[in-house]
């Protein structure tokens, strides 16, 4: 997913995307650990740069805001007005229809990411890798369970975007898989 080298623009775009997404999202605690959500943000890009090799900034400005429309009140238009219509698309494309229960959001979001771009497939698995290694403490084993079992799904349906990415969510997987169910008595 190499691209055009990185300009300064580009690196101001990126920069507001990050500054953008810290305002929104600055109540917002990871439920793992209580760290700032943005944490989880910049690990999602980050994942995109370091195992994929992403460099294309409007990739990695959608990385960041993939969670901006289910979680804060910004809008698609805000977005769109922001950082154009192209990242407002991918943002809309990777965020779940809130009227949805979690079963139909589950079964919705792995039926639209099987037909989806290589780019929503990227940063799907890299908001996957980030995710399995942060399941909360309090979590049931049933509900530990459930949440691998689709995440596995998920990821698979997008490991041929990037087979290095896919590794490491398969080594996070399998690491936290087993730890939890050691920690809880499995």
């Amino acid at each position: 997913m190499q691209n055009k080298p990185n300009t300064t623009d580009d690196l101001k775009f990126f920069t507001n995307t990050l500054m953008f997404a810290a305002i929104a999202h600055k109540e917002q605690k990871r439920k793992v650990d209580h760290s700032p959500y943005i944490n989880h943000l910049i690990e999602v890009a980050d994942l995109l740069t370091r195992v994929s090799g992403v460099t294309k900034v409007d990739t990695l400005q959608a990385a960041i805001l993939h969670d901006i429309l289910e979680d804060t009140p910004t809008t698609k238009e805000e977005i769109q007005e922001y950082f154009g219509s192209d990242i407002a698309n991918l943002v809309s494309e990777l965020t779940d229809e809130p009227s949805l229960n979690l079963k139909d959001k589950r079964e919705k979001q792995l039926s639209h990411v099987q037909k989806s771009s290589v780019e929503i497939k990227l940063i799907k698995l890299a908001d996957h890798t980030s995710n399995v290694a942060a399941i909360p403490s309090d979590w049931s084993i049933e509900r530990t369970k459930e949440y691998l079992a689709w995440s596995l799904v998920v990821a698979t349906a997008c490991s041929e975007a990037c087979s290095k990415l896919f590794d490491e969510y398969k080594r996070r997987y399998s690491f936290i898989g087993e730890t939890i169910m050691k920690n809880k008595g499995e």
